[in-house]
């Protein structure tokens, strides 16, 4: 093979050395490719996705990309899909644009041009630019802004499946959020798309002069990590040279929250597109997922086994029977504050979770339950109330009387949740329990703050779930109102203790009739639990 002929079957050499671009400054120049494009073309899959930081260049390298595989290919069908009108012909100009001025001697005859397509007759190949697939096969598809298609999942549906298996998907998008289809993809273990995320820092051009020194800069940058929420120790993590950090404090200074969408550090931080998070990224990162150890009753994940005498605690956060949301069921060590157990499933009836509820709480040593009687929580605890005794009451204030009574089961109202929910973000952010659950740490990501008519409201953002959150915040609460503990004892302590008391027992009683004062004192203790419980106001 000549030398002109082996530089044109290299693929990188024709990307960097065929095409032009127009750059920032209205220049007409030879495209080269930028160290995360490079990246990208070396380690790209058939099914790709890019998660990128703002104007990286990273649409111009891969429509170009697409246009080179159409005119060195016979028989291609390439198409970029748009997420606006206004975007297809921007998008369409940069592959003619960069066609025009390819070489005459390497230029394909066109058949016919439109506003946003190129066909090449002695190729039989096309490429074009859309809002939506036709009816055809498409060897090469790019999605340009995935996080901006609107209704992305029903769209793609069909379009997707218009690609051959040994076609090539590529997804490129900076993030718009969580609640949407470019989010869900992302953080999808079992998606068929090779994640590749890009920072801001692979863009040479993001970087600043500065005459500062690392210590006058991290002074500058601590109190605006403190009050938008960036990576504090952004510099050192990511060894940012000096200039790249001006460069970054700059931006936090101008786009505040929204740096970490525009400017982002970390795949997660990039979704976060603005400071309504609940919980920060970095305190939930202090939080390692495992796996199971167990699996109980069907859909009960078990992180601990339930430990000799330590004490446990159950928020239930019951669904209303739909398809939407989970009834959930969380277990925390009460002592420890480790997440022992999680349970969700939708679908399931008030009775029937009742039942299961008393079974995990039994089995997690008599756990103190704190249920949401909001909805068909009421149902859940009229279930329970009667069979189970260890179950959290509020103090409720009559308007009229003034005088107070008990009432089972936790509110949630304007005020309660606001309670509850700050001080879950505190226990998490100072780490007074410990999160195992994967699925609680996704919705966490998601738990956003909201203004409603003025007030402040929480929840889910988007489509997805936070029930999980709401439960694991109803067993915080408990932690602060079941009943005074003692210093538990070690496993060895406690069946020691019970071994000698049982022989002494026996010894002096008999066998059956100490068997009988046992029982009666387990009685006596669950009655005794109940008796020194105290109760929050509500």
């Amino acid at each position: 093979m000549k030398p002109e002929e082996a530089k044109l079957a290299n693929k990188l050499w024709r990307l960097n050395n065929l095409y032009f671009i127009k750059t920032k400054g209205q220049k007409l120049v030879p495209m080269k490719l930028k160290p995360a494009q490079q990246d990208f073309f070396t380690r790209r899959a058939l099914r790709s996705y890019i998660l990128k930081a703002r104007q990286i260049g990273f649409s111009t390298a891969c429509l170009i990309d697409l246009l080179d595989e159409t005119i060195f290919t016979p028989n291609t069908n390439s198409a970029i899909l748009a997420h606006h009108g206004k975007k297809v012909t921007i998008l369409f100009e940069i592959v003619k644009r960069a066609f025009e001025n390819l070489p005459a001697s390497l230029k394909p005859r066109v058949s016919f041009e439109n506003r946003n397509e190129l066909y090449f007759p002695d190729l039989d190949s096309k490429i074009y630019v859309t809002l939506d697939t036709r009816s055809e096969t498409v060897h090469n598809l790019h999605i340009s802004e995935l996080a901006f298609v609107e209704r992305a999942e029903a769209m793609l549906a069909g379009t997707l499946e218009s690609v051959p298996k040994g076609g090539r998907i590529t997804f490129e998008t900076t993030a718009n959020g969580m609640g949407n289809y470019a989010y869900d993809t992302w953080v999808d273990a079992e998606s068929e798309f090779q994640k590749l995320f890009y920072p801001w820092w692979w863009e040479d051009e993001y970087q600043e002069e500065t005459t500062k020194t690392l210590a006058e800069l991290e002074a500058e940058y601590a109190p605006l990590a403190i009050r938008y929420g960036t990576i504090r120790d952004v510099q050192s993590r990511f060894n940012l040279s000096l200039e790249k950090f001006a460069f970054y404090i700059g931006k936090v200074r101008r786009h505040k929250e929204l740096v970490k969408q525009e400017y982002p550090c970390t795949d997660i931080e990039a979704f976060i597109a603005s400071g309504r998070g609940v919980f920060n990224s970095q305190d939930l990162a202090k939080h390692p997922t495992m796996n199971p150890i167990d699996r109980k009753w069907g859909d009960l994940m078990i992180y601990e086994y339930p430990l000799v005498g330590f004490r446990y605690v159950m928020g239930v956060d019951t669904s209303e029977g739909g398809g939407g949301d989970n009834a959930v069921i969380q277990v925390l060590n009460a002592h420890t504050g480790e997440q022992a157990a999680e349970y969700a499933m939708p679908n399931i009836k008030p009775d029937e979770l009742g039942g299961l509820a008393i079974a995990i709480a039994k089995y997690y040593n008599n756990a103190f339950i704190v249920p949401e009687i909001n909805s068909s929580g009421i149902s859940f605890v009229d279930h329970i109330k009667t069979k189970y005794m260890n179950i959290y009451h509020r103090e409720v204030i009559d308007k009229r009387t003034r005088q107070t009574s008990e009432a089972i089961g936790w509110r949630t109202t304007g005020v309660t949740k606001p309670r509850l929910v700050n001080a879950l973000e505190e226990a998490v952010r100072e780490e007074y329990i410990r999160v195992n659950s994967a699925e609680c740490l996704k919705e966490m990501h998601t738990f956003v703050r909201s203004e409603e008519s003025g007030s402040q409201g929480f929840g889910a953002e988007g489509n997805n779930k936070d029930d999980r959150v709401m439960a694991l915040g109803l067993a915080y609460q408990g932690l602060k109102f079941m009943p005074k503990m003692k210093k538990p004892e070690s496993v060895a302590q406690a069946k020691l203790r019970q071994y000698i008391e049982r022989n002494k027992m026996i010894q002096e009683l008999g066998v059956e009739q100490a068997n009988t004062v046992i029982k009666s004192k387990n009685r006596q203790a669950r009655y005794k639990i109940r008796q020194n419980a105290s109760y929050p106001q509500g």
